[in-house]
């Protein structure tokens, strides 16, 4: 199997830890790695370097390497734009295409915390196997949920039979928060990882038939893969690429007979919001403290402190952020994270903030 993982994001709502110099799947979100580096760990020792791409902006892929140094450059795959993950995983899969693969596609995300690697590699192996024996034609990957975290996607089934791979019956993404709410408690949901296996040649059939704008223009770049033309033919046509979801270009036009759903409870965290990672590092109403801090008389609250000579210090409060790094101090609730993105949409606007993106 070839296993692509995107690191191509700008972790805006991870800001300000994350920036446009340094996205968050390159912040050393332990002590001792990034999730990049963690993404790969997972997957080298079952699959080998040969078979691990990674698909990254190319602005990103000096930081790549420096992360990831065994990666051969001609397993990294550039996007001289930013498009939405529909056309980031289109461009992939025309590489794939062009190389003559044939077998399985696992296609993974480069920020997401997972704490049971062994049960992660073993579900694995059972979405790859299902491809190959064409009991469906995509697997997606559904998380037991801890929470009603209403910033991820949620994915449900239509039994929880003892088959490994489940029948697919919806999807809902960033569902109301009251919603999100009976969801959890009805045990029917999963959270969707956004992690699927599949093959190339099944998702661009997808793309020609319900994205056929899209896929002529894939089908041009690949024509310059390899070949002198490649840069041009990729920096003229990729950002005339429509920019839309993958679930909106591809999943939401698979007959939902032919998509299956593995369930795991394999510890998986998508730290997409600062709330979320708080939650991953401590899922309780106990607070969670990275660095000098203190937080006294509050609860599900977090500091997050990059400064070692700086003690930071929290009073009273309920479900509140708190990240110091070296230039900004940043503040927000938990309702509050979701505007990050709005917020910094302000700082493009003025050069006295700009600096700080």
């Amino acid at each position: 199997m070839k296993l692509v993982i995107f690191a191509g994001g700008s972790g805006k709502r991870f800001w300000p830890i994350s920036r446009v110099k340094l996205p968050k799947q390159f912040v050393k979100i332990t002590n001792s790695a990034s999730t990049l580096q963690l993404s790969v760990k997972r997957i080298q020792p079952v699959y080998g370097w040969h078979n691990i791409y990674i698909s990254t902006n190319e602005k990103y892929v000096t930081k790549v390497k420096e992360q990831i140094p065994s990666i051969s450059i001609s397993n990294i795959f550039t996007e001289p734009a930013r498009r939405d993950v529909g056309p980031a995983v289109g461009l992939a899969l025309i590489h794939l295409h062009k190389m003559g693969v044939k077998e399985p596609v696992f296609i993974g995300w480069a920020d997401h915390l997972i704490k049971k690697e062994k049960e992660f590699q073993k579900k694995l192996k059972d979405a790859e196997q299902a491809i190959m024996q064409d009991k469906y034609k995509i697997v997606l990957w559904g998380e037991k949920p801890k929470f009603a975290n209403s910033n991820f996607g949620w994915i449900s089934i239509k039994n929880n039979s003892e088959d490994i791979i489940k029948k697919f019956n919806k999807l809902v993404y960033r569902p109301d928060q009251n919603i999100c709410d009976n969801m959890f408690k009805s045990e029917e949901w999963l959270w969707n990882t956004g992690y699927f296996v599949s093959t190339v040649d099944y998702l661009l059939s997808i793309y020609k038939k319900h994205q056929p704008e899209m896929y002529k223009k894939l089908v041009k770049i690949e024509s310059a893969l390899d070949t002198i033309k490649e840069s041009e033919t990729l920096q003229k046509i990729y950002p005339t690429l429509n920019a839309i979801s993958f679930d909106e270009a591809v999943i939401y036009n698979i007959p939902s007979n032919e998509v299956g759903v593995l369930k795991s409870n394999m510890g998986w965290e998508d730290p997409g919001t600062l709330y979320a990672l708080k939650k991953s590092a401590e899922p309780s109403d106990k607070n969670y403290i990275r660095g000098r801090g203190k937080l006294q008389k509050s609860k599900d609250s977090m500091i997050f402190n990059e400064e070692g000579t700086k003690l930071v210090v929290g009073l009273n409060l309920d479900e509140t952020i708190i990240v110091n790094t070296k230039d900004v101090t940043f503040v927000t609730n938990k309702s509050g994270v979701k505007d990050i993105k709005e917020l910094l949409s302000e700082f493009e606007k003025e050069i006295t903030f700009k600096k700080y993106l």
